[in-house]
C-alpha cells in the first residue's frame, strides 16, 4: 500500500503553494477592473465571479470596478438617445445620466447577487465611496472643453471600504462618483479602478479586458509581451506597436502605478480563470511595472 501511495501524484504541494500564496498576499488589497467578455459574455463572466469568490475564500481582499459600455448603449437606444461624442469623447447630459446610472447599478447589484449564490459576499457601499470632479478636455490654444456630466475620481473612502474587506466582503464600485454638490458623474471604468488601486496601495491593479495583453504582432498571440516597464511601454506607444485601442488600456496601468499601486497587468477576460492563472503565477497577460 506504500508503494501505492508513493505512485499517486500527490495534490499536497499544490494546496501548499496555494496557501503560501494567499499568505503573501493577506492584508493587501487587489483591485479588479471587469470589461469586456468577463462582465458580458456568460461563461467568462461566470468563470471570473467564481474566481474572485475562490480568491475570497483564501482570504485575498479584493474590490471589484466594473463600467457598462454596452449595456449603456443599449440602454440608450431603447430609449431613443443617440450618443453625442465631442473631440471623440462621449458626452453626458442629464438624460444620459440618469441612464447611466441607472445601467451601473442594475450591474453592480447583479454581480452582487451572483457572488452572493457562488457562496462570496459582496455588496456595494450603502453611500458612494468615490468622489470626483467634472472633466474637461484641454486643447492647445483653445478654452477647455465641457464634457457634460463627465469626471474623475479625486477621492476614494478607503475607510468604509475597508471596513468591508475586513468584514470578508468584496466591494463592487461601478463607474461613478458623487461631486461637491451631491450629483453623480459618469467616469471611466479604467480610471476608476486606477484611482482606486492607487488609494489602496494595491499590490496589483487587475484589467480584465479582451486582449491575451500587449502583443508585439496584434496577429499572433505568440508575440505577447510578459512583462513590460513604463519605459519600454513610452517606447512601444512611440514606436507604434502599442496603438489604438491598446494605448488607453496601458495608460490605465500606468497611472495605477502612477497613483500608487505596486504593479499593473493586463489580462485575458475572455478567459474564465485568468484571475486564478494570475494567481497561480502561470502566464497570463501582460504585466506592468515601473
Amino acid at each position: 500500500m506504500t508503494d501505492e501511495m508513493s505512485d499517486t501524484p500527490s495534490a499536497v504541494p499544490v494546496l501548499l503553494d496555494i496557501t503560501a500564496k494567499a499568505r503573501a498576499l493577506r492584508g493587501r488589497t487587489v483591485a479588479v477592473k471587469l470589461g469586456g467578455s468577463a462582465l458580458e459574455d456568460a461563461d467568462a463572466s461566470q468563470g471570473t465571479l467564481e474566481c474572485l469568490v475562490a480568491l475570497q475564500m483564501l482570504g485575498v481582499q479584493l474590490v471589484v470596478v466594473h463600467g457598462g459600455g454596452k449595456p449603456i448603449d443599449r440602454a440608450m437606444a431603447d430609449a431613443g438617445i443617440t450618443p453625442r461624442k465631442v473631440l471623440g469623447r462621449r458626452y453626458t447630459d442629464d438624460a444620459t445620466l440618469e441612464i447611466v446610472v441607472r445601467v451601473l447599478h442594475d450591474i453592480r447589484d447583479d454581480l452582487d447577487r451572483r457572488i452572493e449564490e457562488l457562496g462570496g459576499r459582496a455588496v456595494g457601499p450603502e453611500r458612494n465611496a468615490l468622489f470626483g470632479e467634472r472633466l474637461t478636455l484641454e486643447v492647445p490654444g483653445e478654452p477647455p472643453v465641457d464634457l457634460g456630466r463627465v469626471g474623475k475620481v479625486t477621492c476614494v473612502d478607503t475607510p468604509a471600504l475597508h471596513r468591508l474587506m475586513d468584514e470578508g466582503i468584496i466591494p463592487v464600485l461601478p463607474s461613478l462618483a458623487t461631486d461637491a454638490d451631491g450629483g453623480w458623474l459618469n467616469v471611466n471604468a479604467d480610471t476608476v479602478a486606477s484611482a482606486v488601486a492607487g488609494a489602496f496601495r494595491a499590490v496589483a491593479a487587475l484589467f480584465l479586458t479582451d486582449t491575451p495583453g500587449v502583443l508585439f504582432d496584434r496577429s499572433d498571440t505568440a508575440t505577447r509581451f510578459a512583462r513590460l516597464s513604463e519605459r519600454q511601454c513610452r517606447d512601444l506607444i512611440s514606436s507604434g506597436v502599442i496603438s489604438a485601442g491598446m494605448i488607453p488600456k496601458v495608460e490605465a496601468c500606468l497611472d495605477a502605478l502612477d497613483a500608487g499601486a505596486e504593479r499593473a497587468v493586463i489580462l485575458d477576460g475572455r478567459n474564465p480563470h485568468s484571475l486564478l492563472h494570475w494567481f497561480l503565477g502561470e502566464p497570463s497577460g501582460t504585466e506592468i511595472v515601473r
